[in-house]
């Protein structure tokens, strides 16, 4: 969506068009979601933050500041709740009881992408993975803001709290890192 666009659209959401509030989140809902398993791997708790994050929205969309880009808004959004759940002791043992069986799950590659993977580009995904699998939380955070959701660093800065330039140097480490990694795990 280019910038115009989400401007008016913010404009229209805020003035309390409702079909301006359904665009946003059929257009950002799923990313959302990516995002929020990226951060914890709870299903459950991913979808009631967006939930509650929308209903946020519609109960103080008049008070709401305008904003350059709808998608770092809802991240960052996203981003604060999913910690602020995570803060409290009920969630936490939640997580704690759910990990062992989370862990064996991200192991298992489904079926359909080894049938359309060829050998070559599975080892390689494989090699990648477990490289970035090394790195810290918030160095696979960096790199999957970036890479995947193609925001750029200014964005990412904003969303993190954080000024642009540490997350170049953070990303420069971080790539850095993934690429001795990488020679770690030549065969």
């Amino acid at each position: 969506m280019d910038k115009p666009f989400e401007n008016i659209l913010w404009n229209n959401f805020k003035s309390g068009d409702d079909s301006a509030l359904a665009l946003i989140y059929a257009k950002y809902a799923d990313k959302l979601y990516s995002y929020g398993l990226k951060i914890i791997n709870d299903e459950a708790l991913v979808k009631d933050c967006i939930h509650e994050i929308f209903i946020q929205l519609i109960e103080k969309r008049e008070s709401l500041a305008i904003i350059s880009r709808i998608q770092v808004y809802l991240f960052k959004s996203l981003r604060n709740k999913l910690f602020e759940e995570l803060r409290t002791e009920k969630r936490r043992k939640l997580i704690l009881e759910n990990l062992p069986k989370l862990e064996t799950d991200e192991t298992n590659a489904p079926a359909e992408e080894l049938i359309i993977s060829t050998e070559e580009q599975q080892f390689t995904q494989n090699r990648i993975k477990q490289a970035i699998h090394n790195l810290t939380e918030h160095q696979q955070e960096l790199i999957y803001l970036k890479y995947s959701e193609g925001l750029n660093n200014q964005e990412i800065a904003d969303m993190l709290n954080i000024d642009s330039a540490s997350v170049s140097t953070l990303l420069y480490r971080s790539l850095k890192k993934v690429r001795k990694l990488l020679t770690c795990l030549n065969p």
